[in-house]
């Protein structure tokens, strides 16, 4: 499933990127170090951070997505730095916990 498909089996919301992206797993944490080590290319991640440098994780590993829960509101520049990176980034109203039951209620496991 790609992120566009996963977008319209729930309603969220990709604020930017394009949602062609194939997810392979899902990972939630915000502690960016911790993601660094352990993500992985294809991995749909959920993170309250909004600054800039999730964006830069996200593209380090090739992140499927960036999804952000609880309806954070997204700076103007996050949204175009995303877009300029080609990083998919959708917000959902839910929390982090629910993000991740719906993810795997959906098939998507966790990061191996």
């Amino acid at each position: 499933m790609n992120v566009a498909e996963l977008c319209k089996k729930t309603g969220w919301d990709i604020k930017a990127g394009n949602g062609a992206e194939e997810i392979t797993s899902a990972y939630v944490c915000d502690l960016l170090s911790w993601v660094m080590a352990h993500g992985q290319h294809g991995t749909a991640w959920v993170t309250v951070q909004t600054h800039e440098n999730v964006l830069a994780v996200a593209s380090l590993h090739g992140f499927s997505c960036v999804i952000i829960p609880e309806g954070i509101e997204l700076s103007e520049s996050f949204i175009k730095t995303a877009d300029e990176k080609s990083i998919t980034v959708v917000a959902v109203p839910c929390s982090s916990y629910g993000a991740a039951a719906v993810l795997n209620s959906l098939g998507v496991g966790e990061v191996s």
